[in-house]
């Protein structure tokens, strides 16, 4: 468009002859065209916002996640172990109960 403003510009003023409704359309188009990459513009950066706030939520969801795992692990490790408590304590009864009888 603003090329063409200037092409027509050129021409209108060799040929002396004003143009002007013509010129007035490219300037009001090229004014629509101006608010509307002003609002692309405006959208972009609050996207560019939306996006910096999301990788700093992902950011805190993978350490949470981390967090999770090590207790999952944990949780593993003390589950095993009370397994192995509660075995050893059964046999300990068993072996109690052999000896009231023996």
């Amino acid at each position: 468009l603003f090329r063409e403003l200037i092409e027509i510009l050129a021409i209108s003023r060799n040929q002396k002859l004003p143009q002007a409704g013509e010129e007035s359309q490219i300037l009001e188009l090229l004014i629509q065209r101006d608010g509307e990459f002003q609002e692309l513009m405006k959208l972009a950066v609050d996207q560019g916002k939306i996006h910096h706030e999301m990788q700093l939520l992902e950011k805190v969801v993978e350490k949470r996640d981390n967090d999770i795992q090590q207790l999952q692990k944990q949780l593993k490790e003390a589950e095993h172990i009370l397994a192995t408590a509660v075995y050893q304590a059964k046999e300990k009864l068993k072996s109690i109960e052999k000896a009231r009888k023996g």
